[in-house]
């Protein structure tokens, strides 16, 4: 009997696959959905690759471009992506470059050596000063055939040791838009995108959401989501009851002021990211446009000094993050370990309002009747006009907080909350004093270090500071292959940023990201396992990403079916489930039986035709 109770229990499981293969009920949107939905904050604006200006665009870039070399999920060091491995030469002024032969573009075109060189010529050509303070403008980008490319330098350079965080364009898309201004590249229609990332940008809607489709040509491991689609809020308090009403998976960056009540939500878990960028009040120097008129106070060091002095910088991290950030000092976050360097003690500019209002006086700025300081040089009461981005987490209660603190010394503030959007453009036409910003950096230290130096004015310079001294000490460093000798000059660059104070480091953050353990699964942080969840630094974790299946009682059935020895309970089961198709249950169960009894019938020929056959010894 034991023989037929087993070939009785395959039986079974074929008429479970014989039963499958009717019509399915269709699994409920809620259920299983192949969507994932991030929901965000911060302005989605412009999909324009050359024209991204917040940490969100950033996001839907990584999501859909590769580099030559990427940052290892790991570390963050060079790993192999578009690029297989590069090989110096010539002692460090050459770096030849083996490309994979087996990427297509999302159109269907080969991604050669090309695509590689044109995408850091176009760079350096347009001056986007982002990506070129990874090159030397004399640089040249040679391709010797498809897939090598062999970069060279006239000085000793890293090269992609340190690897350039440029997205690789293809050429047959933006070629046409060579000898154009930034202005013009900027205003460019990109829709669809054509991409070599795992996602394609298929629909924008400024200011609402953006919506990626899966790439068909991804080289890479294909992701399980077919859509993503980044959704806009316009206040986290929206954002996080989305999350919790399940109409989004994931919601990437809220404030500290909300922790409690995510972490109150059933199904709901907290990625807190170790901090890899701070928060920024810059103050304006000029030189972005004729119309920028800089503050005449501001260019006096000992009157940022004062202001540096006046902001109480614990309190911003005690009311504004409620403890999740640390206090700022230097434009090199403290994540890049290495590299960032902590202010002695004895060298810290401590909160001060005493020695602050003592500097002011100093400097020639008395107060006036009303309390105001006047400037001396204007007759003009000392006034600061101070945007704050309303997009960004922390930025416009910290104005406030930093408006109060300049009243005491007797300077005004107009703190003025702007969209993202909105701050760029100021920031760029120079129509503020001063403003309030979020930087996030590369796990190189050379980008945080180039946007404060002259060739960054104009393009993503804080505010156009220019500073000789400190535009060679950026240059030294980039050029400097031992690493002791280069941080020792990296430290000296910070040093002299953090004395001249052409802006103060405010904070550094904690990175918060909730998402649905009930909706989502397989979320791979980069770096390490305090890192991203979202493609900050690569698209790892949107590859990983899996749905969960919130109704898995199909499964459930199969696996006691299989538990118990094989019963008539799987399918039944089928036969229940496949009923909702459209045909009434008796009919199902009839055609289970039949099916069964012609199964049944089958094992007992094959046991009696096994009981005829010879004995074999």
């Amino acid at each position: 009997m034991t023989g037929i109770l087993t070939f009785a229990g395959r039986g079974l499981a074929a008429l479970g696959l014989a039963v499958a293969l009717v019509p399915a009920v269709p699994v409920a949107a809620d259920e299983v959905s192949d969507t994932l939905v991030i929901g965000m904050t911060v302005g989605i604006d412009n999909p324009n690759i050359w024209a991204v200006n917040s940490t969100s665009e950033w996001t839907a870039v990584t999501l859909q471009y590769d580099m030559m070399l990427k940052f290892s999920d790991d570390d963050l060091s060079a790993a192999p992506s578009l690029a297989t491995g590069c090989e110096p030469s010539d002692g460090n002024r050459t770096w030849t470059c083996q490309i994979r032969d087996d990427v297509l573009w999302s159109d269907g075109t080969p991604l050669t050596a090309r695509d590689i060189a044109f995408s850091y010529r176009f760079v350096i050509d347009q001056g986007f000063s982002y990506y070129t303070s990874y090159f030397s403008p004399q640089a040249t980008f040679e391709t010797p055939d498809d897939y090598t490319l062999v970069w060279k330098s006239p000085e000793p350079t890293l090269g992609p040791d340190v690897p350039p965080w440029l997205y690789i364009v293809p050429e047959h898309i933006w070629s046409e838009y060579e000898g154009m201004t930034n202005k013009e590249i900027k205003q460019a229609s990109t829709l669809p995108t054509v991409s070599s990332g795992p996602y394609i940008m298929t629909e924008a809607v400024p200011g609402q959401n953006w919506t990626f489709t899966r790439n068909p040509n991804f080289w890479g491991n294909p992701p399980t989501y077919e859509k993503i689609v980044f959704q806009l809020f316009s206040n986290q308090e929206g954002m996080i009851q989305a999350l919790k009403n399940g109409d989004i998976q994931i919601a990437d960056g809220f404030e500290s002021t909300l922790l409690p009540a995510v972490e109150a939500i059933p199904d709901v878990a907290v990625q807190r990211v170790v901090a890899d960028s701070w928060v920024n009040l810059a103050f304006n120097f000029g030189g972005q446009d004729p119309s920028s008129k800089p503050l005449p106070a501001l260019q006096d060091v000992r009157v940022r000094q004062a202001i540096a002095m006046s902001i109480d910088k614990q309190a911003i991290v005690d009311k504004v993050y409620l403890g999740a950030a640390t206090v700022g000092e230097t434009i090199v976050r403290p994540l890049s370990v290495f590299w960032h360097l902590d202010i002695p003690d004895d060298e810290v500019i401590v909160y001060d309002p005493e020695a602050a209002n003592a500097l002011l006086d100093e400097a020639g700025y008395a107060r006036g009747e009303d309390g105001v300081r006047v400037d001396p040089s204007t007759q003009q009461p000392l006034v600061i006009r101070m945007p704050t981005s309303n997009d960004t987490p922390g930025s416009a209660p910290a104005g406030q907080l930093i408006a109060s603190f300049l009243n005491q010394v007797g300077i005004e503030v107009k703190a003025q909350p702007v969209s993202a959007g909105k701050m760029y453009d100021m920031q760029q036409s120079g129509d503020f004093d001063a403003y309030i910003w979020y930087w996030t950096g590369d796990p190189d230290p050379n980008y945080q270090l180039s946007v404060f130096t002259s060739d960054a004015c104009g393009d993503l310079s804080d505010g156009c500071w220019q500073d000789p001294t400190y535009d060679a000490l950026v240059a030294q460093q980039a050029t400097t292959l031992d690493q002791t000798e280069r941080q020792a000059i990296v430290h000296a660059a910070q040093r002299y940023v953090y004395e001249q104070v052409p802006a103060i480091a405010l904070a550094y953050p904690n990175a918060l990201v909730a998402y649905r353990t009930d909706l989502v699964s397989n979320l791979t942080p980069v770096p390490g396992t305090s890192g991203y969840l979202t493609p900050t630094y690569a698209y790892t974790s949107m590859v990983t990403a899996t749905p969960v299946d919130t109704n898995p009682s199909g499964d459930a059935a199969e696996e006691s079916s299989e538990s118990s020895g094989g019963s008539n309970d799987n399918a039944t089961s089928e036969a229940a489930s496949a009923s909702s198709s459209g045909l009434p249950v008796w009919i199902w169960i009839a055609l289970a039986a039949v099916i069964a009894a012609m199964i049944f019938g089958v094992v007992i020929r094959r046991r009696t035709s096994a009981a005829e056959r010879p004995d074999s010894h």
